[in-house]
C-alpha cells in the first residue's frame, strides 16, 4: 500500500452519490422531536443538577435541522 500516489497515477474521482438530503434532515429532526417529547413527559424523573440540559439538546438539534433545511440543496 502506498501512502503517496503521484497525480499521474491517480484514478479519477467517482461521481457523487444521488441522495435526498432533505429526507435525512427530516428524519433527524423527527428523532429529536420524539426525544424532546419523551424527555418532557418524564422530566420529573430526570430533573437534577446535572441533567437539566437534556431538553435543550433536543431543541438545539431541532433548530439546527431547520437551519440545515434552508442551507442545503436538494441533491
Amino acid at each position: 500500500m502506498k501512502f503517496f500516489v503521484k497525480d499521474s497515477e491517480r484514478r479519477p474521482d467517482p461521481a457523487p452519490a444521488k441522495s435526498n438530503s432533505r429526507i435525512a434532515i427530516f428524519v433527524g429532526m423527527a428523532f429529536f422531536a420524539i426525544a424532546l417529547i419523551a424527555i418532557l413527559i418524564g422530566y420529573d424523573n430526570i430533573t437534577s443538577e446535572h441533567k437539566i440540559w437534556y431538553p435543550y439538546t433536543c431543541v438545539v438539534g431541532l433548530v439546527l435541522g431547520v437551519v440545515a433545511l434552508f442551507t442545503t440543496k436538494n441533491r
